[in-house]
């Protein structure tokens, strides 16, 4: 058995992408007027964790057509003006600009460089969500209104982002400039989990094969985290097993022998996301009976104020955490969801928590 590593990576982008159609040919449309030297629309891509929202962007990176030229930006390693412009400037040159470059002459350059290929530029800025609103206004702005620097620039953004209503966060500035289609990404069922595993299982293994038995138990799992990126991992680590054997066929053993260890690095990712005041408020969540986003404040409130709390429930829901909802009892409350059990929220905190 051969297994091609690469396949089971969390940036590697299949030939052909599954359940996403609407999306992609959604995006493809909202391009188009670039054909015609004319500005697209922009979009953002709004949806859960591990929902295709990078990898579909990526796959449209890899095909776009000559009008286009395409920049891809992830935003939780890139987090300052310099920085982004930097990857924007380094994705249209082919190489990165000058050490001590002021941010003015990248701006310049930057745009100079679509005037001279007379070709639009197509930004997309991955986890969009966690710039600053004040450092996301900034950056959408300058790039939309680059033609009023330089004659002739032409851009378009896309935002992939995990909040739904990140769109709130935008000033009235950037939205009269912006005015984005949002496209969403709804969470993948257990039978598209099943066909997506399985397709990579084809894809990732050369002279061997997955059981149905080993592809159903990790689709589940993926299922019950709600995480297909988990899937894959858990996928990896059981064709490993099966290597490690020298056997050419993963079974159900080898998919449940390597569950317990999946399951750390799963909650390994999500913990080292959150800081102390992030730590205190999901402890709290987890540890407590109380269920309203008002009530959990007024608990808290000597720790933290107002928009930080906010701010954290925003965070933990985006990290897919927990949930949250609204009801109608003497009037509209909003109320926390927990998706994951009890204790291996707190045996996470307890390994993982800083």
């Amino acid at each position: 058995m051969i297994i091609r590593y690469e396949v089971f990576d969390e940036d590697y982008v299949p030939e052909e992408i599954l359940f996403r159609d609407g999306q992609i040919r959604r995006i493809a449309f909202n391009l188009k007027p670039a054909e015609q030297k004319s500005r697209p629309f922009n979009m953002l891509c709004l949806g859960p964790p591990a929902t295709g929202k990078t990898t579909v962007m990526k796959f449209i990176l890899k095909e776009l057509p000559p009008s286009l030229m395409g920049v891809y930006v992830n935003c939780q390693i890139h987090q300052t003006k310099q920085q982004i412009f930097s990857k924007i400037f380094e994705s249209l040159y082919g190489y990165l600009p000058p050490s001590g470059t002021s941010f003015q002459k990248l701006y310049s350059a930057v745009l100079k460089k679509g005037v001279e290929e007379d070709r639009v530029v197509f930004v997309v800025l991955d986890d969009v969500n966690f710039l600053s609103p004040k450092l996301m206004n900034d950056i959408i702005y300058l790039i939309l209104k680059g033609h009023e620097d330089q004659e002739g620039f032409k851009a378009a953004v896309a935002g992939i982002s995990t909040d739904a209503k990140i769109s709130a966060a935008f000033d009235t500035k950037v939205m009269s400039v912006l005015h984005p289609d949002e496209i969403l990404f709804p969470v993948y069922d257990f039978d598209e989990m099943l066909e997506i595993l399985k397709k990579r299982a084809e894809a990732g293994i050369v002279g061997g094969r997955v059981s149905q038995e080993a592809l159903e138990f990790i689709a589940g799992k993926a299922f019950e985290y709600l995480d297909i990126r988990f899937g894959i991992h858990l996928l990896k680590m059981a064709v490993i097993s099966a290597d490690r054997k020298s056997r050419d066929s993963v079974s159900l053993e080898d998919a449940e022998s390597v569950f317990e260890d999946g399951r750390s690095v799963f909650f390994r990712k999500l913990i080292s996301a959150l800081d102390r005041e992030d730590l205190d408020v999901l402890k709290f969540i987890y540890g407590s009976d109380i269920k309203f986003t008002s009530e959990i404040y007024e608990a808290l409130k000597g720790k933290m104020g107002y928009t930080k709390f906010y701010e954290i429930i925003r965070k933990l829901e985006n990290l897919r955490l927990i949930d949250t909802a609204a009801k109608y009892e003497k009037g509209l409350k909003r109320y926390v969801v927990r998706r994951f059990r009890r204790e291996e929220i707190f045996r996470a905190i307890e390994e993982f928590g800083r």
